[in-house]
């Protein structure tokens, strides 16, 4: 018998699945139940997982996905699920609960998503007991490729990049102001979209204009919002994701500065999440 974990973020699903010791990865999409329906995501799983494992196997599996969180949402994957594994337990949790078992297990911290999107919640070892909301990337977001990916779109059109940078982003990147009003408002992943004019600054960040937009991005993500958790100087800090992890020395020194503790960047969360299921699944 085997069990799956699945982590899904905006920009990909990452399946594990583990049997008797041993783990095989899948990767399909990102499959955010805000963006896609119970049948697209069913047709992901038919045509990219199931063709890969043996699905009369699987005794269980545990669904952190982005976008699970609230019982609609998760009605959403758990019906996209089941009819491929009936006889399974299957259970489906948001994102930022993987990311708080996948960063500290069963200790308590401050559990940090910086990716795609960004999200943070003060975790007790146990469960979720505060949550500040991220509001997503219209709203918020800050410090994430999609709130990064905002800023050099508005700079750009404003007027505001040094002439260098102007040049290798209208070389590199599409500056048609039709092609990116596409993209946000009649685009199916629109934060994918946003986000990928983020990559800009990963490319350019040694320049001091990409330098003072990205330490404004993660001061705003700490001072807004980590600092606002109960006793928050008293806790570690740990961040998953692909921008926490290639920031982890600017994200290091602003927490540090505030009188906060980076306790460790892990930027891919499926290994953590492996140990946390398969230690309970021997106990």
């Amino acid at each position: 018998m085997s069990i799956i974990i699945a982590d899904s973020g905006a920009t990909k699903t990452e399946w594990c699945v583990w049997e008797d010791g041993e783990s095989d990865i899948i990767a399909t999409e990102g499959l955010n139940p805000y963006y896609h329906t119970t049948d697209s995501i069913r047709n992901v799983i038919r045509e990219e997982v199931i063709t890969q494992i043996d699905a009369e196997e699987v005794e269980k599996i545990f669904f952190y996905g982005a976008g699970c969180d609230s019982e609609d949402k998760k009605q959403v994957v758990l019906e996209a699920l089941q009819p491929f594994f009936e006889g399974a337990e299957v259970e489906v949790y948001h994102d930022l609960l993987g990311a708080a078992r996948a960063c500290f297990l069963d200790k308590p911290g401050i559990a940090c998503i910086l990716g795609t999107g960004s999200n943070s919640c003060l975790y007790d070892g146990e469960k979720i007991v505060e949550h500040i909301p991220s509001l997503a990337f219209i709203l918020g977001d800050e410090g994430s490729a999609g709130y990064f990916g905002k800023k050099i779109i508005n700079s750009y059109f404003r007027f505001e990049l040094p002439p260098e940078l102007e040049k290798a982003f209208e070389e590199n990147y599409n500056t048609s102001l039709e092609y990116i009003t596409k993209g946000v408002y009649d685009g199916a992943q629109k934060s994918r979209f946003i986000a990928s004019y983020g990559a800009f600054l990963g490319e350019h960040s040694d320049h001091p204009f990409i330098q003072e937009m990205l330490r404004e991005g993660f001061e705003n993500f700490i001072t807004r919002i980590l600092m606002n958790y109960t006793n928050a100087q008293d806790y570690e800090v740990r961040f998953i994701g692909s921008v926490g992890h290639a920031y982890k020395g600017m994200l290091t020194e602003i927490l540090e500065s505030h009188g906060m503790k980076a306790g460790g960047f892990i930027q891919k969360p499926m290994q953590r999440l492996m140990e946390y299921h398969t230690r309970r699944v021997h106990d």
